[in-house]
């Protein structure tokens, strides 16, 4: 065998010349790939093919055959075996890591704890509305921009949903557009806001019908609403609520039916039957409580003052369906918890949102805030309206606005006009293709685009929707709507993260992030504490083979801190470093072990 031309083929120099230069120009193209187009690029390019793997196994033949060559070894050889070796077992740890690794980010929130690593592959999974698994698929992901038949989903024997195009590198885009449907759509204006020192454009989209839109400029802050009524309209230009506005309302109810959004005032259908407007949809409100509790498996008020306000309702549509529900003001998932259908039909598909109470304007005097002024906008039919604040709560003008016209704030010498206002618009995010990657920059999400088939409708080239990485997309299935997220793999760790406190060190005098750190517990399966840690930037941890190292951090106001850690389990890093031990060991040996070198180094002749 060792004399036979195929082994002679491998043990070759010739070989060992060809693959250490293929090698080299592989390495050196994934390298420039990388600069252009991402690290994730690569990978996907060169790194995780199938033919790279071919090149190292190529040069792994050809080194354990020139060491065969020469066996058996004579004492002199021994560097040459042991560095040939060490090369071998480094190519073999290598393959360990690439099958068997894992190389992910964990996301913790402050006070809880998570086991679900996110991998770097992707993966796209439809869940029902409450978020349980229906399908997990594996997307195939490419470097570039690919349109074509990539991937069809099954929803159900004759449904399907086709991608047929994926963004591996985009931005989100957004548009705002006036609503094709009547009655379809929020508030949307764009405001520009003008001084000696500043020259600012901002839209604003009142996207949640029970919360403001809001914008913070720095030393101002904007606000659009929309006014449900005209004694809402009267309230909102005055200074201060009028004496003669009803104290210690309950609030109100936000209803979502079909594709619109109503809102009713519980008063109204407080103990009788209120239809919405141009709806074929009743609600009755049974009983309204103020401060409810659960006392001897009842749902009762313990007091009037409105410190937990519920109510327990009746919907019921034209055909006698008819649906019982509890709302919490201050717990809006039980609206769904509480459902209960009062007849065995199919779900009216009716979403409620309780609201405890109006916002009155000095609600919004409140979060003005020291050395910072607000202006807020108003939208109520055909009209827009404004009032402003100083920076010390006071009102310094309301009214009526104009497209177009100047207003002064009344703060110094600043002044606003809305350039463009629909009282009812849609927005919309549209995925932008990122070619090359700027300087720098590499934290790109992945997007794709996807078209529906079914008997009735199939696709076509123009419908479908965009999906960007992070989003879902509602899909209707009969009764219940279905959602489609892109999202990456996950690995469920036997053990869990627990963040009991996030510290985040910043830069003197300023807002600027200088360190992040992170104290830990590694519970395991069974909740009971099994080691705590202190991460930073460069103090990992390790726990049952993984090891976890502080990667980045998020913050938004309102919200627990979220740290972010990159996990690591690397079965093959034990075999690489003895690898290179060997390797190193190896070449020692051969200098020591062949005099011809000795005698050149010292300058000594050979007898």
């Amino acid at each position: 065998m060792l004399k036979s031309p195929i082994f002679k083929f491998f043990a070759s120099l010739k070989l060992a010349v060809i693959s250490i230069l293929s090698l080299a120009t592989v390495l050196a193209t994934a390298t420039m790939l990388e600069s252009n187009y991402g690290m994730r690029a690569s990978h996907l390019m060169i790194y995780g093919t199938w033919w790279f793997g071919g090149v190292l196994l190529m040069l792994g033949t050809n080194v354990f055959c020139a060491a065969m060559s020469r066996f058996p070894w004579k004492r002199h050889q021994t560097g040459f075996a042991v560095t040939h070796l060490g090369i071998l077992t480094l190519l073999a740890g290598s393959f360990i890591t690439q099958q068997y690794g894992v190389d992910g980010s964990l996301p913790v929130e402050e006070g809880k704890r998570n086991s679900d690593v996110l991998l770097t592959d992707m993966a796209i999974s439809v869940t029902t509305e409450d978020g349980t698994l229906l399908k997990e698929i594996p997307f195939p992901e490419t470097g570039l921009k690919a349109e074509g038949k990539l991937l069809e989903i099954e929803l159900g024997p004759r449904d399907k949903i086709i991608v047929d195009q994926f963004l591996p590198r985009v931005v989100s885009e957004k548009s705002i557009t006036p609503s094709p449907v009547p009655g379809l759509g929020a508030p949307a204006i764009k405001v520009n806001l003008i001084s000696s020192r500043f020259d600012v454009s901002e839209w604003l989209i009142q996207t949640t019908p029970e919360k403001p839109a809001e914008f913070n400029l720095g030393p101002a802050v904007l606000s659009l609403a929309k006014l449900w009524t005209p004694d809402e309209a009267k309230r909102f230009l005055a200074e201060t609520p009028s004496k003669s506005e009803k104290k210690g309302s309950p609030g109100y109810l936000n209803i979502t039916y079909g594709d619109r959004t109503y809102r009713l005032p519980i008063e109204k259908a407080l103990k009788r039957w209120t239809q919405l407007p141009s709806a074929s949809l009743e609600i009755k409100i049974e009983r309204y409580l103020p401060y409810a509790v659960v006392e001897n498996n009842d749902l009762v008020s313990r007091s009037e003052e409105p410190v937990n306000p519920a109510v327990q309702l009746l919907a019921r549509n034209q055909a006698g369906v008819t649906e019982k529900h509890t709302l919490f003001a201050n717990f809006p998932d039980f609206n769904t918890l509480h459902r209960q259908k009062t007849s065995t039909a199919i779900p009216l598909g009716i979403k409620f949102r309780m609201i405890a109470a109006p916002v009155k304007a000095n609600e919004q005097l409140a979060i003005v805030g020291r050395n910072r002024g607000r202006l807020e906008f108003a939208s109520s039919g055909p009209k827009l309206y404004y009032r402003s604040f100083g920076k010390e709560g006071g009102l310094k003008g309301s009214g009526e606005v104009k497209p177009g016209v100047e207003i002064p704030t009344g703060w110094m010498d600043s002044k606003f006009n809305v350039t463009e206002w629909y009282p009812a618009a849609i927005q919309q995010e549209k995925p932008r293709y990122i070619h090359f990657i700027g300087q720098g920059e590499s934290n790109y999400l992945s997007g794709l685009h996807y078209r529906r088939e079914t008997d009735r409708h199939p696709a076509t080239s123009d419908s479908g929707e965009w999906l960007v990485e992070g989003d879902v997309s509602s899909i209707p299935m009969g009764s219940e709507n279905w959602v489609l997220h892109l999202t990456k793999q996950r690995l469920r760790l036997p053990f869990s993260i627990q963040l009991q406190k996030f510290i985040l060190g910043t830069d003197p005098g300023t807002t600027k992030a200088a360190s992040y750190q992170s104290d830990v517990s590694v519970v395991d399966e069974h909740g009971q504490p099994q080691k705590t840690a202190h991460i930073s930037m460069n103090e990992p941890t390790t726990y049952g083979g993984y090891t976890f190292y502080q990667a980045s951090y998020q913050m938004e106001e309102g919200k627990p801190a979220v740290s972010v850690f990159s996990v690591n389990y690397d079965p093959g890093r034990a075999i690489k470093y003895v690898g290179c031990l060997l390797m190193v060991l190896g070449i020692l040996l051969m200098f020591y072990m062949n005099p011809h070198y000795w005698d050149k180094i010292l300058g000594r002749r050979r007898a």
